[in-house]
């Protein structure tokens, strides 16, 4: 008989709530979310944000890399982790010259890894984290030839969620010498797109105001699979500590492979007029359509990097760890209902590192793990057809807050941090955004399952 460890049920219980009321209330203005499957999330953990996003090569006995699922036979323990983000963004226009700001509070993942096997390299993780975001509100205003001024709202709010499983599978050593692992992720994105064109003829009675408004919901199953060599190199004992430490270099690849969400949309053209509160008050119903059917086609998106790591082999982490990354994604081949979207072929160059002091120190500064890093290329979404550059720097801390005690410690627990400080768009664009996000994730480590040795 098992027991299930009450205070890390607890805590998946309290996150999955916490991510669903965060999704509920998280508010922005983004015009750039309107653009394909919208705003997209950061896929990788807080550890690896703060390391400019690096995880094609990662590995850590207190992180759950979910980009790749090969790292899934590296898991030692059980690993509960969840993370939210608060970000703050500034929009600026050169014409019309305006700028605007908001502050959202998002929710990251919720996720468990379990190692299935230790020994034989076998582990899986499960979980649920947002893919996009959608919310937006644009203005335009347009003089036609009568000298009315004619008026353009478009609004949009929804998002794209994924729910998903995966399994790893390591060969050879864990510490030391060559091992190579594969690994599957599959699971189920489900999302909701609501959207609304609205005109109002601002200098003319005569003319009513319409409104085209359209729900899309879409869902579908998807496969993520990764593979990741490692070399371990250099063996030597340190004379000071007693010690042993080697390197490691590994490298890694991912994938998540092109598919299709299936999608239904109820649309309707009516006339309205707005009530003494602001609300919409329909007044004349033009068309109804409902339970049209189409497909999302989300493109293949990819992953390739490599890490170089110090390791302690007494411990089975790292002393530090560098690595980088490229990401791409064939953006060009996103469909929705047949069509093509405002949205180009992206690539992504990632790189960063860690390092701790003194993991097992009784000072919890010197056991703590120091991250930066950066990343730099070019976004997905080509709202004016220049394209946009995105850039930032990041650095974070993992708070180990308890001491260390080798690499068959079955209690862990690590706050992770992460600051994200970035710019997309550049000066060939009329809108970009200046952005910064502060990244917080909680690690827990334990004994799950426990086998009864009397009843």
């Amino acid at each position: 008989m098992l027991l299930v460890n009450s205070t890390m049920y607890r805590s998946f219980l309290l996150a999955f709530v916490m991510l669903s009321v965060a999704s509920a209330k998280a508010q922005e203005n983004s015009p750039f979310s309107r653009y394909g499957v919208g705003d997209l999330y950061p896929q990788q953990t807080i550890a690896s944000r703060a390391m400019g996003g690096v995880t094609a090569a990662f590995t850590s006995p207190q992180a759950i890399n979910t980009v790749n699922p090969a790292s899934y036979g590296f898991i030692p323990q059980v690993t509960f982790d969840v993370g939210i983000s608060i970000d703050q963004r500034t929009l600026k226009s050169k014409s019309p010259l305006l700028n605007y700001s908001s502050a959202n509070f998002l929710p990251s993942y919720v996720m468990i890894g379990v190692p299935l096997n230790r020994l034989k390299g076998w582990g899986a993780a499960f979980g649920i984290k947002p893919v996009a975001r959608i919310n937006y509100s644009v203005e335009e205003l347009v003089q036609n030839g009568n000298a009315d001024t004619l008026q353009k709202l478009h609004q949009g709010n929804g998002g794209l969620t994924q729910a998903f499983i995966g399994i790893g599978k390591r060969w050879g050593k864990h510490i030391t010498g060559t091992n190579f692992s594969i690994g599957l992720n599959a699971g189920y994105e489900f999302g909701r797109r609501q959207t609304d064109n609205i005109i109002n003829y601002i200098d003319s009675t005569p003319f009513t105001k319409s409104n085209y408004s359209a729900t899309t919901t879409y869902s579908g199953v998807f496969i993520n699979p990764g593979a990741m060599l490692s070399i371990g190199f250099g063996k030597k004992q340190d004379k000071i500590t007693k010690v042993y430490e080697s390197y490691q270099l590994r490298i890694g690849a991912s994938a998540n492979i092109q598919h299709n969400l299936n999608a239904s949309q109820n649309s309707i053209v009516e006339s309205f007029d707005y009530d003494a509160n602001g609300a919409i008050v329909p007044l004349d119903t033009i068309k109804i359509q409902n339970g049209i059917t189409g497909k999302l086609v989300i493109p293949l998106n990819y992953t390739v990097g490599f890490m170089l790591s110090n390791l302690l082999t007494d411990y089975g982490v790292s002393k530090w760890s560098i690595g980088a990354d490229y990401t791409g994604g064939k953006w060009s081949d996103y469909r929705f209902y047949g069509q093509p979207d405002q949205v180009v072929n992206n690539w992504m160059l990632h790189a960063g590192g860690e390092f701790t002091p003194n993991l097992t120190s009784a000072n919890g500064f010197s056991r703590a793990i120091y991250r930066l890093g950066f990343y730099t290329g070019k976004n997905y979404i080509n709202a004016d057809g220049n394209g946009y550059d995105e850039k930032a720097v990041t650095f974070g801390v993992g708070f180990n807050l308890r001491k260390y005690r080798g690499q068959y410690d079955n209690q862990q627990t690590l706050i992770n941090t992460a600051i994200e400080i970035g710019k997309r768009g550049s000066t060939v664009n009329n809108v970009t955004e200046n952005y910064f996000k502060l990244s917080v994730g909680f690690s827990l480590s334990d004994l799950w399952f426990v086998k009864r040795k009397y009843d």
